[in-house]
């Protein structure tokens, strides 16, 4: 091979990538971008007016407390409705009220013997005593066996 017959072949090998490259380019900014890109939200005259966005949004966030129904009224000692023995590997925690987020105010070891006190009314929870440390708390009722 001679020279400009090389010369030719790696020139239009150049033209040839360079216009594939320009192609794919023009292809990605003109074709690909714009459908990444998620357009604005139209407006139409019968839209409600939305309340101005806060510059803070993390700031200006206020979620609602729901309240949460109270049992602070103690049963008396002798007031078990019946014992039952903790089933749960793992043991029990004590809770405040009857919610999973309540306070944590005592627990029991597995086997342990309770006496329930009373129930919501939804029977979903249990108020029990450790009958060997006095301790009280609401638990689920699920954790708890019936002797």
């Amino acid at each position: 091979m001679r020279f400009p017959e090389t010369a030719k072949s790696g020139t239009s090998l150049a033209f040839s990538l360079g216009l594939i490259a320009s192609i794919i380019v023009v292809g990605w900014y003109y074709v690909i971008l714009p459908y990444q890109r998620h357009p604005q939200r139209p407006t139409f005259t019968n839209d409600l007016k939305a309340a101005p966005v806060p510059t803070s949004p993390i700031a200006e966030i206020k979620v609602p407390v729901m309240p949460q129904p109270t049992y602070k009224a103690k049963p008396k000692p002798n007031d078990a409705k019946y014992l039952g023995k903790v089933n749960a590997s793992i043991g029990l925690v004590f809770r405040a009220d009857p919610s999973q987020s309540a306070k944590n105010v005592g627990g029991a070891d597995y086997n342990t013997k309770v006496a329930v006190m009373r129930e919501t009314p939804d029977r979903e929870w249990v108020y029990v005593r450790n009958e060997s440390t006095k301790e009280e708390g609401w638990v689920r009722i699920g954790n708890i066996t019936k002797e």
